[in-house]
């Protein structure tokens, strides 16, 4: 069967591979329907490394139940599922409490990462009561494709957060994720939200998004002009960033209730804390922060030198045993020490990994298709064939799309 797959760095093919097997009695055999390349996938391409040789990519999948296990109850073959990009390892005696990481860090994002993921023409999935979902009737499977991994992820942000009637919310990044930030953050009561990003189409659907009991504003960080508040001082913001000026300035200097990260850069984090407010505020990052490989580099360096001399592996000239010295570079995320109150702001700051699994999603596609909500908006363009998916990655690196389907079976839920 054809499979695209990761070769290194920066490298993927096309090549030919055995059809899997079905490996556990708990899992399925399923064939992809329609599939989304993800920005994630970007990520695993040219700023990761294989897990594996020849991992098939692709995680977000509406998929045909060809074979199931003989303890799989609640799916047949022949079915049309959705398939939660992130698939929680439910062997862990710890999975009910840690999720995403149970047994072992980030053992829920398996598929087309330490497993074979969905760009071939058949795929193995464990645990599919657990980790595929029913799609509600009348939902078509472009919204269904969305929510497998963008919804859900821009609602766990929304969560994490804790977003309560009548906060102000600002979603920093409006692609697709940020874009399902604002829907989720609407869901939840938000009474205004301020939504960061200068693409053109993305800032359409955002706006498109505000009504009367919730106004969205755009704020486009490339154009907008806004000085601090008067009195404020200089150092609440340490970015000097015109959007935490304005937003300071539109909530009286208090900042707003909740920030979700969903995109941005390695100064988007500094930013969301100086403009969530005091006491209460919440920061909630899904967003992935790339290695700079420069200072990682060098903090590997450090460290490994550091581990050899505590192991008496260097010495001084003399022949006495080296110092061990403490690393001082580190490939971090930074938090402004004023804006934290010197570390007794009670600013909450949450980081995760997008909410996964069967009940999750399908309580996800349940409140889309309730609010008549259509999150297929986000698919900017569309291809058919196995053959186009590499070129729907190159779409998506290049920020030619918001979010693109390619369709690999003429199938109808």
């Amino acid at each position: 069967m054809k499979a695209l797959v990761l070769k290194g760095r920066g490298k993927i093919a096309y090549i030919d591979k055995a059809e899997p097997e079905l490996l556990e009695e708990h899992g399925v055999l399923l064939e992809p329907v329609l599939v989304s390349p993800c920005t994630s996938d970007v990520h695993t391409i040219w700023q990761g490394s294989p897990k594996r040789e020849d991992l098939t990519l692709g995680h977000e999948v509406i998929a045909k139940v060809r074979t199931v296990g003989a303890d799989v109850k609640d799916f047949k073959p022949g079915e049309i599922v959705a398939v939660s990009a992130i698939t929680p390892d439910w062997s862990q005696p710890d999975v009910d409490v840690n999720y995403a990481h149970a047994g072992h860090n980030f053992s829920a994002h398996m598929i087309g990462k330490s497993i074979d993921g969905a760009f071939q023409s058949l795929f193995y999935l464990p645990y599919a009561d657990k980790n595929l979902a029913h799609i509600p009737c009348g939902m078509s499977l472009e919204d269904a494709l969305m929510c497998v991994d963008v919804v859900q992820t821009g609602f766990t942000a929304v969560q994490e957060a804790g977003v309560r009637p009548g906060d102000t919310v600002v979603v920093m990044g409006i692609g697709a994720i940020g874009l399902a930030a604002i829907m989720g953050s609407k869901l939840s009561g938000a009474s205004r939200i301020f939504a960061v990003g200068s693409r053109e189409e993305n800032v359409r659907i955002a706006e498109s998004m505000s009504d009367e009991n919730c106004r969205v504003e755009v704020l486009n960080y490339k154009t907008l002009s806004c000085d601090l508040p008067e009195g404020m001082y200089p150092l609440a913001n340490s970015t000097g960033s015109s959007v935490v000026n304005y937003v300071l300035s539109e909530t009286g200097t208090k900042g707003a209730d909740k920030v979700l990260i969903c995109g941005g850069n390695d100064y988007t984090f500094p930013q969301a804390v100086d403009m969530v407010k005091y006491g209460t505020g919440v920061v909630a990052n899904v967003m992935y922060f790339g290695a700079d490989k420069e200072v990682q580099d060098e903090e590997y360096r450090n460290l490994t030198n550091a581990a050899e001399a505590s192991d008496g592996a260097l010495s001084e000239p003399d022949g006495s045993k080296a110092s061990k010295k403490t690393n001082t570079v580190i490939d971090s995320i930074q938090i402004p020490k004023f804006s934290m109150g010197r570390g007794m702001a009670g600013k909450t700051l949450k980081f995760a990994l997008s909410r996964g699994g069967r009940e999750n999603l399908e309580k996800v596609m349940k409140l889309i298709k309730e609010n008549d909500l259509h999150p297929s908006e986000f698919i900017t363009e569309r291809y058919s064939g196995i053959n186009k998916i590499e070129q729907a990655i190159y779409d998506m690196k290049d920020r030619k799309a918001i979010k693109i389907a390619v369709e690999l079976k003429s199938i109808t839920c």
